[in-house]
């Protein structure tokens, strides 16, 4: 997959549809080594082999056929960068075992490299869900945002984000909480489920209870949740914005909802 300047939101309208089928091939053939993909809620993966790890399992969405393209490409005043905005609808497939429709936007930034253009900034508005209001990315907020996102990368590899430290396999390893989606209980050990893979660490999730930052809750004894992923709670489950399914305790329902909601908007008005 290559993409041109001169086909550039046709190159892009392909690669979406094709990710919408389930094959990410095109996108993952553009991929700048670099690239940061901003999801739904606070999901924010950076670098290709990240983003292609997200996929390692296949996909947890059904297939979606794309109607009603509407691309544009943005003047970016430099020959080596590239901006498209785009807006359709997706309607479930007819494979798959559901209904659903979804009106998306999405901002794709290319940069010129060796061998062609490469994609090092992308953003699909709220995934399975309608549009809120007249959400609206402009050309300048993508490269506010993406210098922002880059920098804060670059700050958690120092010594600003709060991170966790925890024994796996012998050594003892730093992992930033932020990306930290959840944690399950294996009998005297943990699993923490990151943005991109899973580790299983010598502690307990009661020990890493008083570690962890006051947006993380406790669902029941055998999880805790970073309250920043969660996208739906229902009366039996928790759903993440990645898809993932989490049991809800019946008779704790109206508490656990009452309490991630306390949670979520103290953190709002933090920040």
């Amino acid at each position: 997959m290559e993409v041109k300047k001169e086909t550039v939101c046709e190159d892009t309208l392909y690669i979406i549809r094709e990710y919408y089928h389930l094959n990410t091939g095109p996108l993952f053939d553009v991929l700048a080594s670099d690239c940061v993909w901003l999801g739904i809620g606070n999901l924010l993966v950076s670098g290709a082999e990240a983003i292609k790890a997200q996929f390692q399992n296949g996909f947890i969405m059904p297939p979606f056929e794309l109607e009603e393209p509407n691309f544009r490409q943005i003047e970016t005043g430099s020959e080596d960068q590239l901006m498209v905005l785009g807006g359709y609808t997706l309607y479930a497939s007819g494979q798959a075992d559901m209904i659903c429709t979804a009106k998306q936007r999405l901002t794709f930034c290319y940069r010129k490299e060796t061998g062609g253009y490469r994609l090092y900034h992308m953003h699909v508005s709220n995934e399975y869900s309608e549009l809120v209001g007249e959400e609206v990315f402009p050309v300048q907020v993508t490269k506010q945002t993406y210098r922002y996102v880059q920098r804060l990368l670059k700050e958690s590899g120092e010594n600003n984000n709060r991170r966790l430290a925890v024994k796996t396999n012998g050594s003892l390893c730093f992992v930033d909480t932020g990306m930290i989606q959840y944690i399950q209980a294996l009998e005297r050990e943990s699993i923490l489920y990151l943005v991109n893979e899973h580790r299983q660490v010598q502690a307990s999730i009661k020990e890493l209870e008083a570690e962890l930052p006051s947006h993380f809750y406790r669902l029941h004894r055998s999880y805790f949740i970073n309250c920043d992923y969660v996208a739906k709670i229902e009366r039996y489950k928790l759903t993440l914005i990645t898809g993932e399914e989490l049991p809800v305790p019946k008779m704790r329902y109206t508490q656990i909802r009452d309490d991630i909601t306390n949670i979520i908007g103290k953190k709002e008005k933090k920040g």
